[in-house]
């Protein structure tokens, strides 16, 4: 008499752990620090019954599948090219892990077609219970070890790159402003002028602020600037002769140019920076420093510029006092 075999095998039960990292460099070392990136358990349970001879006349081979994967704490932190990727490693993992239940399902299939035409008593149902289940953990064992625990199947992560970095900038023209400045001729407009550290001057007055992807990486980088222009203005100005006025409009005119100049050596320096920005590993730790390091190359172009113009005066930033009566 044949023996009956019986089957109860549910769908796996998922299951997850959770694992951090910030990057898959960082994933990669947590989930080696685990037996393996994923599990697949049978649990197996073999039952029989017996009639009264003591023979087996139906046995039961029921499961209890779990599949195990790993859960990204900080996914939803993460780029999206590194959320991609882990999706595919996690999908493949998922393929593998179900290929160990196929080959599970396999190996019961053939222990229930293998075992129906024994006669067993209890002590040969316990011999074959014990080679079925060996044989279910064989078959596991021996895909885990022909894939490398699914390596080779695509388990695994590679590693990707953190986001370029977003470079935005805010630079509005430069706000005009005035000083007064007295005299009642261009000679003493010139030596009431002389008295101060700056005719002219130009302020960038920039600033930034930077958020951050999960590794450290900068991912936006913001700087605003609020530049003004600082110019004289002659109170007795109304006063002059014509000689004088024209002395002073060409004077401040090249002077208004100047101090532009400089605007444009500002900008010039933003495009720079936004080049460093884009193309560099700037992490968190190190974000104070480069923009001082910037800035301070930024105040060195200035002070060239002005060494070289003889702040102005090279360019024409002069007073002829020759129509002073």
């Amino acid at each position: 008499m044949a023996i009956a075999v019986k089957t109860k095998i549910p769908k796996p039960s998922p299951k997850t752990f959770p694992v951090a990292g910030v990057d898959m460099s960082e994933l990669e070392t947590a989930l080696d620090k685990k037996s393996s990136w994923g599990s697949y358990v049978a649990a197996p349970v073999i039952t029989a019954k017996f009639d009264k001879s003591k023979k087996v006349t139906e046995i039961t081979v029921a499961l209890k599948p779990v599949i195990t994967q790993p859960k990204w704490a900080e996914y939803g932190k993460s780029t999206k090219n590194r959320q991609a990727e882990w999706d595919r490693m996690l999908k493949a993992l998922e393929k593998y892990l179900s290929s160990l239940h196929a080959l599970t399902l396999e190996a019961v299939a053939k222990f229930s077609a293998d075992v129906k035409e024994k006669e067993l008593d209890k002590a040969g149902f316990n011999a074959e219970a014990k080679a079925a289940k060996a044989a279910f953990s064989k078959a596991v064992e021996d895909y885990a070890s022909k894939t490398s625990n699914g390596s080779s199947v695509g388990v695994f992560l590679e590693y990707i790159d953190p986001d370029p970095a977003t470079f935005k900038k805010t630079i509005p023209a430069p706000k005009s402003s005035t000083y007064s400045i007295g005299g009642k001729t261009i000679e003493a407009v010139f030596k009431a002028l002389q008295k101060r550290a700056f005719w002219g001057r130009y302020r960038s007055n920039a600033s930034y602020k930077a958020s951050f992807q999960l590794d450290g990486h900068v991912d936006v980088f913001t700087l605003t600037s609020k530049p003004s222009i600082v110019m004289p203005k002659w109170k007795d100005y109304g006063k002059a002769n014509s000689g004088q006025k024209d002395s002073w409009d060409a004077m401040w005119g090249k002077l208004n140019t100047h101090e532009n100049n400089h605007h444009d050596i500002f900008k010039k320096c933003v495009a720079e920076l936004e080049a460093a920005v884009t193309s560099r590993d700037i992490v968190k730790a190190d974000i104070d420093k480069f923009w001082t390091d910037e800035t301070k190359d930024w105040q060195d172009k200035q002070d060239a510029y002005d060494t070289k113009s003889g702040h102005g005066v090279k360019e024409g930033v002069v007073l002829d006092a020759s129509d002073d009566p």
